[in-house]
């Protein structure tokens, strides 16, 4: 009797090698699935590339069809499918990435897209699109000035701000100014810390020499404005730095500047945190964890670029970074005149008048956190709120004397041609005087010269009439 007899025989036990190669075929394609519904997240994420999810979804169609088909063929064929601890743990693993596939599709078909802000590590930038003239495009900043360039008629210094060369280390022996703020800071031939610089060499509030440095920016927030000090501040070392800002905060845009700015992290954290800022599920989540910010369908998806609560919580943080860095902060209050139509042309505002109102909820809260945080506090819509003052003013009710024609004059112009910028510079010249007498001022004396701080009755500083 030959072997294919034996095998075949009456009596003869069954041959158990082909139920265990389609035992084995069985188990490598429930492995291969398994395989494929644990790379399904990643590869939505893009962690995968160049392998997309696409082809993921492919090979985990693939192998589910496969072993049904097996499943179908050789009913004896054992894989991992018939064991329970593993259907469990493939129907919690699915169930969970079908609700957020599902999830993130109704979140698309209603409209949502992703806005939370990129992220720079390891000199990888992502820069916002958005073009301004005369302007670079800077990921933590959105735009700043070209160095050695030039900005509506005013040239840039190699610091990227429109003011004379300075050198950015500080003389011994000199105290500094750094004025910080949006157009209204930045603009004039030259511009009021321009001004301020000149009244501090002629009549310094101490026996030192002082200086004023103008790090205006136009088109700046609040949120803009602290992001450019953590990054100056540094350099400059300044004794006293003006904040002024409450105008670009309340503009309205369809992105907030917290969620078009990059944020600087540690390299893993932002390998973590990209993928995931592209996806809607997570732009809902954490909207919901910020009131301000979260969507409402149908609306008018237009909002404030800083919100009024994130406007008092960046001044709060600005404040306390001024501090930090061993210098004195005075807050300053934006003053206005009627607005224009200009702004519904620009889309900035609904009307003028929300505009106006929305402009003087900001100014009361920056009168409000310079009381809170007992900041010195320069009240420039007080100090020019009489008919006298409306001179001041350039025809946007915004900026000062000639503004829109800065651009057409190319070269600086006499003191008396601006009276608004010169009376800000007067006025924040007095505030420093009166600054230097004030508690928080020593304070910083004795510090820097080694002595330990007094703390002041109630902390509080000195404020300006």
């Amino acid at each position: 009797m030959n072997d294919r007899q034996t095998k075949n025989a009456p009596g003869t036990s069954p041959d158990p090698a082909p139920a265990v190669r389609w035992s084995v075929l069985a188990v490598l394609l429930d492995v291969l699935f398994f395989a494929a519904l644990l790379c399904m997240p990643c590869a939505w994420l893009h962690l995968t590339e160049p392998v997309g999810w696409k082809t993921t979804a492919c090979a985990l169609g693939s192998a589910l069809l496969l072993r049904l088909w097996l499943r179908q063929r050789r009913a004896s064929a054992q894989g991992l499918w018939e064991r329970p601890l593993f259907q469990k743990i493939v129907l919690a693993l699915g169930s969970v990435f079908f609700f957020i596939a599902a999830f993130e599709t109704v979140l698309a078909l209603a409209g949502v897209k992703p806005n939370l802000p990129p992220v720079v590590f390891q000199g990888k930038d992502e820069y916002n699109r958005k073009i301004i003239a005369q302007t670079l495009p800077d990921p933590e900043l959105l735009w700043r000035f070209t160095p050695g360039g030039t900005f509506q008629g005013a040239p840039v210094n190699r610091l990227g701000f429109r003011d004379r060369e300075v050198e950015p280390a500080k003389a011994p022996g000199t105290r500094r100014v750094l004025c910080l703020g949006c157009s209204v800071t930045a603009q004039g031939l030259p511009g009021y810390p321009q001004y301020l610089n000149e009244r501090l060499q002629a009549a310094p509030p101490t026996p030192e020499r002082w200086e004023a440095l103008n790090l205006g920016v136009h088109g700046y927030s609040s949120l803009q404005g602290l992001r450019l000090f953590q990054r100056m501040q540094p350099l400059l070392a300044p004794d006293v730095v003006t904040i002024f800002f409450g105008w670009n905060d309340h503009w309205l845009s369809l992105q907030s500047d917290h969620s078009q700015l990059a944020v600087r992290v540690s390299p893993w954290l932002g390998r973590l945190y990209n993928p995931w800022r592209s996806k809607r599920i997570f732009t809902f989540l954490s909207n919901l964890a910020r009131p301000s910010m979260q969507w409402k369908p149908g609306a008018d998806q237009r909002a404030l670029r800083v919100s009024p609560e994130a406007y008092r919580e960046t001044l709060a943080r600005l404040v306390a970074a001024v501090r930090a860095a061993g210098a004195v902060p005075v807050l300053i209050t934006a003053p206005r005149r009627a607005q224009t139509a200009a702004l519904l042309g620009k889309a900035y505002a609904r009307s003028t008048s929300e505009a106006e109102q929305v402009h003087d909820r900001y100014v009361d809260i920056t009168r409000d956190v310079a009381q809170r945080q007992r900041v010195t506090l320069l009240d420039l819509v007080a100090l020019f709120a009489g008919p006298e003052c409306d001179r001041y003013f350039a025809p946007d009710g915004i900026h000062f004397d000639l503004y829109p024609k800065e651009q057409a004059l190319h070269q600086m112009v006499p003191p008396d041609w601006q009276p608004g910028l010169n009376r800000v510079a007067t006025e924040l010249h007095h505030t420093l005087q009166q600054l230097v007498a004030g508690d928080e001022w020593k304070n910083k004396v004795r510090k820097d010269s080694g002595a330990k701080a007094v703390p002041a009755p109630g902390g509080a500083q000195g404020k300006a009439p």
